[in-house]
């Protein structure tokens, strides 16, 4: 990510296909492809409440996105510090994804952990 400018997951990143199944351009399909940066990437200063409403916001529309896994993915092969990506803040993600560069296939798995850990939490 370009420092200081944040991009929407859907819209703004380069393809990046992770194997077969996946459409090489996920974002195309991507539910927040049209939508409100803010909601993703709250700008700094905001108050927690402010922030979590903006985090509520973001989560209710990954949920419900049909590309969720390959965005949670690429944010954890992309190492992405900020933002919302496939219903995960950088906090969460950062909680179970290792420091350091991971392949494409370890971004998956990881990916898929975290989806599985949300599922069984809600």
């Amino acid at each position: 990510m370009s420092a200081g400018v944040p991009v929407l997951p859907g819209r703004d990143l380069p393809p990046q296909p992770f194997g077969a199944g996946w459409p090489a351009y996920w974002r195309q399909d991507a539910a927040c492809r049209d939508g409100d940066p803010d909601a993703f990437f709250p700008p700094d200063g905001r108050n927690t409440k402010a922030r979590a409403a903006a985090e509520t916001r973001a989560r209710k529309i990954c949920s419900e996105c049909p590309v969720q896994r390959p965005c949670l993915a690429t944010a954890i092969f992309r190492q992405e510090e900020h933002g919302v990506w496939g219903g995960l803040t950088s906090d969460e993600r950062a909680t179970v994804v290792p420091r350091g560069r991971l392949s494409a296939e370890d971004a998956l798995v990881f990916a898929d952990r975290l989806l599985l850990s949300v599922s069984v939490a809600s």
